[in-house]
């Protein structure tokens, strides 16, 4: 009796065993298996899961932008996803992100975050905030009406765009051995030969036809070799319709979000006194270059702004001076440049505690397709160039040696001087001939 309970004792003591490892087994099975499904992130700003995936299936939980998923089925454009939380629901396919896709989108805003800013501006209205300056690309925040953000670039798009296809890829479960054994007997298998092109007419059937010329013409238009398409006999080819293009911006709000919105959909914070002087065109950037007090209209400022025309593959095209005259109290133009090729970013270096002026750098494409940053100096009144040197777009500046600017020499000196300094030599002695 007491070795019967020894040997239930110990198979039960077998079982316990036995149960234990396949539960650590399976267990470890379906943890790989949790940890082997496709990774993606929501794209939009929130989404809604659908419970079921037809049209009946009524709104579940929220996911928002960012969150990481994991990729359960696809029946065609459509995801079921599992959330973090453990929530499962479908969405469209659009609305997720690929971890590559997602670093990318990381890499950027770390970069754009050390980006100047060119110019603050403010919503005409509510506005979304877009991943790529593209109206298909997903929104991933919005800005309220009149709120401040920062302009860091600016890129001319297509209006029109293909189809937006997902930006992940979910390899589905490969075919059953049967299935591949039929598919591939399907291309080893004898083929019908292919069918014969018709006979070409007789060299004699302009006579056999006779005097039936509308028959004749017929069957000669028949045996003409095709056309190219969108041209018809006697008529010339359909040109193409011209690409439309937008201007977008890359901003920057106060919460460090960073993202592309329609650059017509955004107001400049310049005043209005000097953005009536843009002539339709867009401001794309603006500093200001020093306060200037006016004894009737108290403080002001002159600015420097950069504009374009709108639908160019290039920041600005033109850029202006401004300068507050105290005596007429209005504002008058220094120094202007037009029908150039500008790039940002365009810097204004503090000023120079001597109080010789501001100093700004400007990036152009020559017509020799070289870029080059140019140096300028605003005294308060008048801009002298001060230096040139090569641009490298993907590096640092290399000095070209030509109008490098030297503020020891003597020319420099009299371009860091005021106007008034500058001509009160020539006033004294005519003065002194008056005498």
């Amino acid at each position: 009796m007491a070795a019967h309970i020894c040997t239930t004792q110990s198979r039960a003591r077998a079982s316990v065993v036995v149960f234990f490892l396949v539960c650590c087994v399976f267990g470890s099975c379906n943890t790989a298996s949790q940890d082997a499904l496709p990774q993606a992130y929501i794209a939009p700003a929130s989404v809604n899961l659908r419970p079921q995936l037809n049209q009946k299936g009524g709104n579940g939980t929220t996911v928002r932008f960012g969150e990481q998923v994991s990729i359960l089925d696809v029946r065609r454009r459509y995801v079921k996803i599992r959330a973090k939380s453990g929530v499962e629901g479908w969405l469209d396919s659009l609305d997720l992100l690929s971890p590559a896709e997602m670093n990318r989108i990381k890499q950027e805003r770390e970069q754009a975050l050390r980006l100047p800013s060119e110019g603050k501006a403010t919503a005409y209205e509510t506005l979304n905030i877009h991943l790529d300056p593209n109206r298909k690309s997903p929104a991933f925040a919005q800005i309220a009406e009149g709120t401040p953000v920062s302009i860091l670039g600016r890129k001319a798009t297509p209006k029109v765009t293909e189809a937006v296809r997902p930006s992940f890829t979910f390899e589905r479960a490969k075919p059953s051995a049967r299935k591949q054994r039929k598919e591939r007997a399907a291309k080893t298998g004898l083929r019908a030969p292919p069918m014969p092109s018709p006979p070409k007419p007789p060299d004699n059937w302009a006579h056999s036809w006779g005097s039936n010329a509308d028959e004749a013409e017929a069957l000669e238009q028949s045996t003409a070799p095709p056309k190219p398409a969108g041209q018809t006999a006697g008529k010339p080819a359909i040109p193409a319709k011209p690409v439309i293009l937008e201007d977008w911006n890359l901003i920057r709000t106060k919460n460090d979000q960073i993202g592309w919105v329609l650059s017509r959909n955004l107001m400049m914070s310049i005043p209005d006194d000097v953005a009536q002087y843009a002539g339709g065109k867009h401001i794309t950037s603006f500093f200001d270059l020093g306060t200037v007090n006016d004894e009737r209209d108290g403080p002001k400022h002159n600015w420097l702004w950069t504009t374009a025309s709108g639908g160019q593959p290039f920041d600005f095209d033109s850029w202006r001076v401004f300068l507050w005259n105290r005596h007429r109290h209005r504002y008058e133009t220094s120094y202007r440049q037009h029908d150039l090729e500008g790039h940002f970013p365009v810097r204004v270096d503090p000023p120079d505690s001597n109080g010789l002026g501001h100093t700004f750098h400007l990036i152009t494409r020559d017509d020799d397709g070289k870029f080059r940053s140019r140096a300028y100096l605003f005294d308060g009144t008048l801009v002298h160039l001060t230096g040139t040197e090569d641009y490298n777009r993907n590096g640092p500046k290399q000095a070209a040696g030509a109008q490098n600017f030297d503020a020891n020499s003597p020319q420099s000196k009299h371009a860091q001087e005021g106007w008034l300094k500058r001509n009160w030599a020539s006033w004294k002695q005519m003065l002194s001939r008056k005498r």
